[in-house]
């Protein structure tokens, strides 16, 4: 397979990170990144979140 060696122009195209993230039972869990590792295991892990309304957000992000 050939290696593609594209170059994006910085000022038309943003890269956006993202984390696999899923829930259960009221528990957020995020999974870890092994990028350059030979394993194949997943391995995900209970994250400190809860939802909260918008209106409560905002008031918390005034009190500050």
């Amino acid at each position: 397979m050939k290696a593609s060696n594209k170059k994006i122009c910085p000022h038309c195209h943003d890269v956006i990170e993202t984390q696999h993230v899923f829930s259960e039972n009221n528990q957020v869990f995020l999974k870890k990144d092994f990028t350059g590792s030979s394993s194949s295991k997943e391995e995900w892990s209970p994250i400190n979140f809860q939802w909260i309304p918008v209106v409560q957000l905002q008031k918390r992000l005034v009190q500050v």
